[in-house]
């Protein structure tokens, strides 16, 4: 079966951030958000049974982010990475190496309230 490229127009900029946990001397912890990865992006709202899903777990602001795939994207995760869009931050819920092909990631996101 031949994987489709089709990723629509990757048109938006998008910026993954990383979370980073840094103690100071007396054990205070503190977590700055840092510039992971810049890349264009084709962005989507989610349709039809996505969106219902979403709307059931009180995600109505669920977005697709489509990327192409990079070598350093390879540790991309739902815990300690975020994504900046515009001046809106969202929350990586779901990343998809799409068919393990190394060549398109599809990023399921909720904006943060």
């Amino acid at each position: 079966m031949m994987l489709s490229t089709d990723t629509g127009k990757l048109n938006q900029r998008i910026m993954i951030q990383r979370n980073s946990v840094t103690t100071d001397d007396i054990g205070n912890q503190t977590t700055e958000w840092s510039d992971f990865h810049s890349c264009w992006a084709a962005v989507h709202g989610v349709s039809g049974r996505e969106y219902w899903q979403a709307r059931e777990q009180h995600e109505e602001n669920t977005v697709n982010f489509k990327i192409r795939y990079c070598k350093k994207l390879k540790e991309l995760g739902t815990t300690d990475f975020r994504i900046k869009y515009g001046n809106k931050i969202y929350d990586i819920t779901s990343v998809d190496n799409i068919q393990f092909a190394d060549s398109l990631i599809n990023i399921k996101a909720v904006e943060r309230k």
